[in-house]
């Protein structure tokens, strides 16, 4: 049953995304504006929790893992206060390793070098495509 509140609840959370992107601009066709993609996602994320909401199987919650849920909270946290003051690529792996505490398996050194890859990625995405200029390293 808790389930199935829990999509209710995304679905919420999707309708207000929804709301605030209707406050950005359109633009044309040609030129999009910024209130496209969010709204595009938001619909989606809605559509997609009430479908599931409405035809998922009905079956008892598996028991709450408490410490893969701290340990995605706790590496969001760090993301937030670290990526200003270090730097997107060491936040992004630190923010990665603390994520994968949550898991059962212990592959850390594979972990690690797909955390670094991964981070450059990241940033390349950021810098060149979307043209966002965050720093990879930031000395203070």
């Amino acid at each position: 049953m808790a389930r199935d509140f829990s999509w209710l609840f995304i679905a919420v959370l999707g309708a207000a995304a929804f709301y605030f992107a209707l406050d950005f601009k359109f633009g044309t066709l040609a030129n999009v504006g910024s209130a496209v993609y969010p709204l595009i996602l938001s619909a989606a994320i809605v559509l997609i929790s009430l479908y599931s909401f409405i035809f998922s199987p009905r079956e008892e919650p598996m028991p709450t893992n408490r410490r893969a849920f701290l340990s995605v909270a706790a590496s969001v946290a760090v993301f937030i206060l670290l990526v200003e003051a270090v730097g997107l690529l060491p936040t992004v792996v630190l923010s990665m390793v603390i994520a994968y505490g949550g898991q059962s398996e212990r592959r850390y050194p594979f972990f690690i070098a797909y955390a670094c890859v991964f981070s450059v990625g990241v940033w390349l995405i950021f810098s060149y495509a979307l043209n966002l200029p965050i720093p990879p390293f930031r000395l203070p």
